[in-house]
Order: structure tokens, then sequence, then C-alpha cells
């Protein structure tokens, strides 16, 4: 299974800027970069096939390199490749969305997108991604229960398919217990 991962809304919250480009700072206070490295970590440990594609303006800014040293041994070595590479690789900006909109496409094994609800991902991958919380990402346990619960289907019947009618996180409610 290949999960197409961003950082931001995912691993703490969606509110980065890249000071001159090359600085990232989060602006949400009590919050820290990579807060939820281990919840990711925790979920994938015990499914040896999952890999990561890293689906972030981080391989942008800073290079996949860089980005890769950000993340704990335990999920920079699942990571098999990235959406973007790093800016001067570009003479636009590129369409982080559309680039990974068409990959995975292409992708003939179970796939996942996990990013946040404000990423505008078009309906015909809707099915395939666990869009979470932009401020709480994986900080959520329900995200990370919904999560586990993907992955454990996808190891057993080799799909990914999220139906949208049956499943909601009620992000407004910290008494649902959906997930």
């Amino acid at each position: 299974m290949l999960i197409f991962l961003n950082f931001d809304g995912v691993l703490h919250p969606n509110a980065v800027r890249f000071e001159k480009k090359i600085n990232p700072v989060l602006d949400a206070p009590r919050h820290c970069l990579f807060e939820s490295n281990d919840a990711l970590a925790e979920v994938i440990e015990n499914f040896p096939t999952v890999r990561l594609v890293l689906n972030t303006w981080w391989t942008y800014f800073l290079g996949i390199d860089e980005s890769l040293r950000r993340l704990p041994k335990t999920l920079s070595s699942r990571v098999i490749g990235s959406t973007l590479q790093h800016a001067s690789s570009y003479q636009d900006l590129p369409h982080r969305i559309a680039i990974a909109t068409k990959a995975v496409s292409n992708v003939t094994e179970p796939v996942l997108i996990l990013d946040h609800i404000d990423a505008r991902y078009s309906e015909h991958v809707l099915h395939i991604a666990l869009l979470l919380e932009p401020q709480i990402g994986l900080a959520d346990s329900r995200a990370v229960h919904a999560l586990l619960r993907l992955i454990s289907r996808a190891a057993e019947t080799s799909e990914v398919r999220i139906d949208r009618s049956t499943e909601t996180i009620n992000w407004t409610n910290q008494a649902d217990s959906s997930f």
C-alpha cells in the first residue's frame, strides 16, 4: 500500500510558513512541528508493506533529503518518492494536488491520500483520500483510528475505499465516536 503523505495538517497543524523559503516556522501556539510523527509510525508499524510518497510543499522548499531528515527513521525508511521535487526543478509553481491526483491514478496497488480537508482534490479521488482537520491532523485519536482501520482493510482486501456516506468525522463534536 502507498500512502501519499502531506506533512502540514497531518503531522502538525497546517500553519507552516517558510521564512526565506528555507526555514519552516509553525504558527500554532502549543503545537510543534512533526508532533504526530509517533502516531503515524505506530499505525504503520505492523504493516511492513506500507510505503510513503511525500506529497508536501516541504520537498519543494527544502528538497527531498532535508524533508526526510525531519522524519524519524521509522517513517523516513518507508519513503519511496515524492510528488514534488525541489523548487529549482521548476520554472513555474507546480500544482501539488494535480500532480498527486495524476500519480495515484497510475498506481496499481492500494493507495491512500493522507492530507487535510483544506486540500482541494478532485471528486474522482476522494474515495481514496483521508482528509483530516487541518489544525489537528493525527493529533486527533479519531483520525488515527480511521487511518488504522483503512490500512487494516487494505491489508485484508487489497483495496482502499472510503464510503463518504457512512464514514464521517464530526470535527465539531468531540464526543462523537463515529470512528
